[in-house]
C-alpha cells in the first residue's frame, strides 16, 4: 500500500488498480454516502453539497471545490493537492485520521465547528474564517495566514516564526485593536 508523507501526516493512498477519475460521478447533493479508494484528478465540485459523507483513502489533485458545502463530512486518509476551496463552507467537518492539504487555496472560506486536529496544511493560502474549530496539533507552517480570522481556533496549532507577523496582524483585526505610538 502506497502512502504519501506530508510532514507529520502519513496518508494511505488509494490503490492504483484503477485509472484516476477525471469526473465526479456522485449526485449533487450527496448525502449519507461513502466515497472511497479513488484518485480524483481535475474534478469540479464547485457549488456541490456533501452531507454526512465519509471520504476515505482518496486523493484529489488540481480539483475545483469552490463554493462547496461540506456538512458533517469525515475525512480519513485523504490528501488534497493544488485544490481550490475558495468561498467554501465547512460545518462540523472532522479529520478522523491523517489528512493533508498541499498547495491549496482557502480564500474567503468558513470552517464552523470543525475538528481538524493534526491535519497538515502545506503551502496553502489559508484565508479562513475559523468559528469554533479545533486545530490542535495541526501543522500550518508555510501557509499564508494573512487572510485568517478567528485566531482563538489556532490554539495548539504549529506555526513558524516567519508567520508571527501575519498572526499579529490577524490579532489586531480580530480584536479590533487601535495601535498607536506613545506620545513624546
Amino acid at each position: 500500500m502506497e502512502t504519501a508523507r506530508v510532514r507529520g501526516a502519513k496518508v494511505l493512498l488509494p490503490s492504483d488498480d484503477e485509472a484516476p477519475a477525471a469526473s465526479w460521478t456522485y449526485p449533487n447533493p450527496l448525502e449519507e454516502e461513502r466515497v472511497a479508494n479513488t484518485d480524483f484528478r481535475l474534478v469540479d465540485l464547485s457549488s456541490h453539497r456533501l452531507v454526512d459523507v465519509t471520504v476515505d483513502r482518496c486523493r484529489f489533485r488540481t480539483s475545483r471545490l469552490m463554493g462547496v458545502s461540506l456538512v458533517r463530512v469525515s475525512l480519513r486518509n485523504v490528501v488534497f493537492e493544488g485544490c481550490q476551496f475558495d468561498y467554501a463552507t465547512w460545518a462540523r467537518v472532522r479529520a478522523v485520521s491523517d489528512v493533508a492539504f498541499v498547495g491549496c487555496s482557502f480564500r474567503e472560506t468558513v470552517f464552523e465547528g470543525c475538528d481538524l486536529r493534526n491535519a497538515v496544511f502545506d503551502d496553502c493560502a489559508f484565508g479562513v474564517d475559523l468559528q469554533g474549530t479545533s486545530l490542535v496539533g495541526a501543522d500550518l507552517r508555510g501557509c499564508d495566514l494573512s487572510g485568517l480570522s478567528g485566531l482563538a481556533s489556532l490554539r495548539g496549532a504549529e506555526v513558524s516564526t516567519m508567520q508571527l507577523r501575519q498572526l499579529s496582524e490577524v490579532m489586531v483585526r480580530d480584536l479590533d485593536l487601535t495601535v498607536s505610538e506613545v506620545p513624546l
